[in-house]
């Protein structure tokens, strides 16, 4: 009955197409120093009459460029960072999203306020640990300063749209099962998790600015991971959730079989970001941006070359089984308290009884993305490869 419903909602997008854009002249871009954050400032400005200010962390406006110019030349080589560090369009402002007036001066604060014709907020605090205080600073009240800034030009605002997480769809009910779309708002009991609290708190804003702005959009980004052109790996990789839970089963050689994953990479996640928010049909949307091609975690870790015989696909038995073992390695501590944290195994409660009931669906943001002749490649396996062999360095150091 929750599918009919769905796919009745979604009957009401037949007729778009995509064709007709946004004219965004001018966008504001926030943590363009971070993985999505970079790529997204490329996929900007490939906009040739599109302009872009960038809000960088840093004592003054050169520190911020020289900061956002590492990053860049560390994703896209040296040349490739510095066509777009020293592309005219391109306006690098230290910025402070913990302080009122965005940590600008009130002339550059008020010219941004009256020049964007959008807000790209992309900048997130995405660590496992620290004070809820500091994740609300980060991801609630920097989300509030910035749609006021979108809404400062009185019967002419600006767009804003936040760059979100499928995390906040919450976690799977005890009993029954639940279909989340992209209709769905965040639960009413808010995550115990800080990070995905801030960014359900953060989303309940934008919903709440769409009577204020004529488009407060939302983009939940599912498991990022390596560019599907080539290239470097996430430059912070150590601290991506997914690629811990990869290195921990790497290490300890067991894969579970019935786990699914859905790869986002980089780059596509950023075009479909663009596409979406510069199409002129769509206003005040959430999309779950995700890749529709679900791939087996064991497949992907087995296939990878180099990993033929050094990880076995397993039971949840199994894998139970392993756990115990690791107990008493020392050497495998690390790939452990991974483990039984990741799959919250603390609480007792199995992985797999919750991926029974509970779906998360992207059918109407993927339909919508293909009439725009958006697609999701198949895995690249150079990618793969780089990802696996930095995952079994991990936790053996």
């Amino acid at each position: 009955e929750q599918q009919r419903a769905y796919e009745a909602r979604n009957a009401a997008y037949d007729a778009f197409d995509g064709t007709e854009r946004r004219d965004y002249g001018e966008v504001l871009l926030t943590g363009a120093s971070g993985y999505l954050g970079a790529y997204l400032l490329r996929e900007l400005l490939s906009d040739p009459t599109r302009r872009v200010a960038a809000l960088v962390r840093g004592g003054d406006d050169g520190a911020a460029r020289a900061r956002l110019d590492r990053v860049l030349a560390g994703y896209f080589g040296a040349a490739g960072g510095a066509a777009l560090i020293g592309d005219p369009r391109l306006t690098v402002r230290a910025g402070d999203l913990r302080r009122d007036g965005l940590g600008l001066a009130p002339t550059a604060h008020g010219a941004l306020a009256e020049g964007v014709r959008a807000v790209f907020h992309c900048a997130a605090n995405v660590n496992h640990f620290g004070h809820y205080a500091e994740f609300h600073a980060d991801n609630v009240e920097a989300t509030r300063r910035l749609l006021d800034l979108a809404a400062a030009r009185r019967g002419d605002p600006a767009d804003f749209h936040l760059i979100s997480t499928l995390s906040v769809t919450g976690k799977a009910p005890e009993d029954g099962f639940k279909l989340v779309t992209e209709y769905d708002a965040v639960p009413e009991t808010l995550d115990d998790n800080y990070y995905v609290r801030s960014k359900q708190e953060a989303e309940r804003l934008v919903t709440a600015a769409r009577s204020d702005l004529r488009n407060a959009s939302i983009h939940r980004v599912g498991n990022v991971v390596f560019a599907a052109e080539g290239g470097p790996l996430q430059l912070n990789l150590r601290d991506n959730a997914f690629f811990r839970q990869l290195a921990a089963f790497v290490r300890l050689g067991v894969v579970p079989d019935d786990s699914h994953v859905w790869l986002c990479h980089v780059d596509r996640v950023a075009r479909a970001v663009a596409l979406l928010a510069g199409a002129a049909g769509l206003a005040n949307e959430t999309h779950h941006v995700e890749n529709h091609r679900r791939d087996t975690l064991a497949d992907f870790v087995t296939s990878a070359a180099g990993m033929a015989g050094a990880v076995r696909a397993v039971g949840f038995d199994t894998l139970l089984d392993r756990l115990e073992r690791a107990i008493g390695e020392p050497d495998m501590d690390g790939a452990l308290a991974q483990t039984l944290e990741g799959f919250g195994l603390y609480s007792g409660r199995s992985p797999q009884m919750r991926g029974r009931r509970q779906e998360l669906t992207s059918e109407r943001t993927q339909g919508l993305l293909g009439r725009m002749g958006f697609g999701w490649p198949p895995v690249p396996r150079a990618g793969q490869a780089d990802m696996l062999r930095a995952a079994a360095d991990l936790f053996s150091q």
